[in-house]
C-alpha cells in the first residue's frame, strides 16, 4: 500500500485560502445527483438477491461528500446518514446547506477517505456512497476501508463525471477543442505539482484513474459479488483536463473481472445544460479552487474565452451540454 502518498492525500485536497463563494459556485454549475443515480442505486438494492436485510435502523456513509450533493437523497432514503469530508471548509458548508436536518438523520466526521476507521465501527453501513473523489484515494486502503465499514451484502456506489461537452453538430467541432485548451490552461499549473514531487504523484494517480474510467479499480470476485459498471456518455473523457496538460505520462490500467457487467450508453440529454459563455466562464473557474494568493490577470484565457464565445455565437448564445460519468456498484459478500 502507498502509505506514505496516502498521509500526504488529504494535505493536497484540502481548500485552502479560498473564495468564500467557492462553494455557491461549485454548486450552481455541476450536476445535480438526480434520479439517474441514485434510481438505479435504488434498482441495483432492490433486486440483488445477495443483500441481506438489516433488521434495525438503516445507515449510509458518503465519503468526501464536498459541498453535499449526494446528502439529500440519501437522508430520503435512509434513516441516518454520516457525511464525511477531509477538508473542514467542505463540511462547515455541507452542514449550513443541510441545516434543516436534525442530528438523528445527519451527522459529519472529519476525516479523509484513508481514516476512516478511526472513526467507525466495522460493519455500521448499509450503503457507501463516493462521488468525484474515490480516484484521489489511496485505491488499496480506500476499498478496505469501504468493504470493513460495510454491514455484509451492503452496497458500495461509486461514480464520476468529467467536464461538459457541447453536444450540436453544428458547433461541437470548433467549440470543443477550445473549451478543452481553456481546461488545460487551467490545471496544468496544478497537475504538474509545481514542483512539489508527492503533489505531483497524486496528481498522476488522480489522472491515471480518471483516464481509465476507473476501470483501474479492482473488485476481485472473493470480497465482491453483482459488480456492475455503467457509462454515460463514454466518447466524452472523466477528467477536467486532457493529456496534454501533464508533464508525465498519463497511463490506463484495467482491472475488470470476468464476474463484472459493463454497459455503456451515448445521451446527449444526460443531465443536459444549456449555458452561455458567462456560465462557461463561472464552471471553469469553480472546477477547482485557485487559492486567492494565486488569483491574477490572464491575458491567455482571455483570448481562449474570447474565441469561445465567437464559436458559440456570440455573447448571449446558449449552447446545449451533457456530461460523461460512470457508475460502479458491488455488493459486499
Amino acid at each position: 500500500m502507498e502509505t506514505a502518498a496516502a498521509k500526504d492525500t488529504p494535505v493536497i485536497w484540502k481548500l485552502q485560502n479560498i473564495e468564500s463563494t467557492y462553494w455557491d459556485e461549485y454548486v450552481a454549475t455541476r450536476p445535480v445527483y438526480d434520479w439517474r443515480i441514485f434510481h438505479r442505486i435504488d434498482e441495483y438494492r432492490r433486486v440483488d438477491d445477495t443483500r441481506r436485510q438489516h433488521a434495525g435502523a438503516t445507515a449510509a456513509l458518503d465519503i468526501g461528500t464536498g459541498s453535499g450533493s449526494a446528502i439529500a437523497p440519501m437522508t430520503d432514503r435512509f434513516d441516518h446518514v454520516v457525511a464525511t469530508d477531509n477538508d473542514p471548509t467542505s463540511l462547515s458548508f455541507a452542514r449550513t446547506r443541510h441545516a434543516g436536518l436534525p442530528a438523528k438523520r445527519l451527522s459529519f466526521t472529519l476525516s479523509s477517505g484513508e481514516d476512516l476507521l478511526q472513526h467507525h465501527a466495522p460493519q455500521s453501513f448499509d450503503l457507501i456512497t463516493c462521488a468525484e473523489t474515490f480516484p484521489l484515494m489511496d485505491t488499496e486502503i480506500a476499498l478496505h476501508n469501504i468493504l470493513t465499514l460495510l454491514r455484509p451484502g451492503g452496497t458500495m456506489a461509486i461514480w464520476f463525471y468529467g467536464p461538459p461537452f457541447f453536444t450540436e453538430a453544428k458547433f461541437a467541432p470548433q467549440c470543443q477543442p477550445l473549451l478543452d485548451a481553456i481546461m488545460d490552461h487551467k490545471f496544468r499549473p496544478i497537475v504538474n505539482g509545481g514542483g512539489d514531487p508527492a503533489r505531483q504523484q497524486s496528481w498522476k494517480r488522480a489522472a491515471d484513474g480518471k483516464f481509465s474510467w476507473l476501470e483501474y479499480i479492482p473488485l476481485s470476485a472473493d470480497r465482491w459479488s453483482n459488480v456492475r459498471r455503467h457509462k454515460w456518455n463514454p466518447q466524452g473523457r472523466l477528467s477536467f483536463f486532457t493529456a496534454n496538460a501533464c508533464d508525465y505520462p498519463v497511463e490506463a490500467v484495467r482491472n475488470i473481472g470476468e464476474h463484472e457487467t459493463m454497459t455503456e450508453e451515448e445521451d446527449a440529454s444526460f443531465w443536459e445544460r444549456s449555458w452561455d459563455i458567462d456560465m462557461l466562464k463561472r464552471f471553469v473557474k469553480a472546477s477547482f479552487p485557485t487559492p486567492n494568493d494565486l488569483e491574477r490577470p490572464d491575458g491567455k484565457m482571455d483570448s481562449l474565452f474570447e474565441q469561445l464565445m465567437d464559436a458559440m455565437g456570440g455573447e448571449i448564445a446558449v449552447r446545449q451540454f451533457s456530461w460523461p460519468a460512470v457508475l460502479i456498484l458491488a455488493s459486499k459478500k
